[in-house]
């Protein structure tokens, strides 16, 4: 397991996996349901949205998948990035979510971190799947998180 949600009732556990699917787990019973589209390689984290309705998976393939929930469904596909998923980040009220990506590799014979080939950091509307917002940084960025009040996103490589 690679990435974990929880439902807003503590009633299911939801896990992003290294086999590239998204599992729900009934946490008082046990029983397991499993999504009907998975990411060809690791499922590096899963969010779930507040309505509890849609749960959102990014991959090592640099894809987003919105999965629903009461079906497993597949429901949108976005292509995020062209390297793989690091870590997914839901702003506090479920609007938007964040990406990141990079890939660590040696741009002189010091081994200073080479340039990126592209932001390393994405924000997407969680309803529609648009691009809102992407930042650059070096060397790449491996994890972030919305303040409490949803204004900033901060960011560590």
């Amino acid at each position: 397991m690679l990435g974990l949600a929880l439902a807003p009732d503590g009633s299911e556990a939801f896990a992003a996996c290294a086999d590239g699917a998204l599992y729900w787990v009934e946490l008082a019973t046990g029983d397991t349901n499993r999504s009907t589209k998975k990411h060809p390689s690791f499922a590096s984290g899963c969010v779930l949205l507040p309505d509890g309705q849609t749960l959102i998976s990014g991959g090592y393939d640099g894809v987003l998948l919105w999965h629903d929930v009461p079906t497993g469904l597949c429901l949108k596909r976005v292509a995020a990035h062209k390297f793989w998923n690091w870590q997914l980040a839901l702003s506090p009220d479920g609007k938007r979510l964040a990406t990141t990506t990079g890939q660590y590799l040696p741009g002189g014979w010091k081994y200073e971190p080479a340039a990126e080939t592209e932001p390393s950091v994405k924000i997407f509307d969680t309803a529609s799947g648009e691009r809102l917002a992407a930042f650059s940084h070096t060397p790449p960025v491996t994890s972030c998180a919305f303040s409490p009040d949803g204004q900033h996103l901060a960011a560590r490589t």
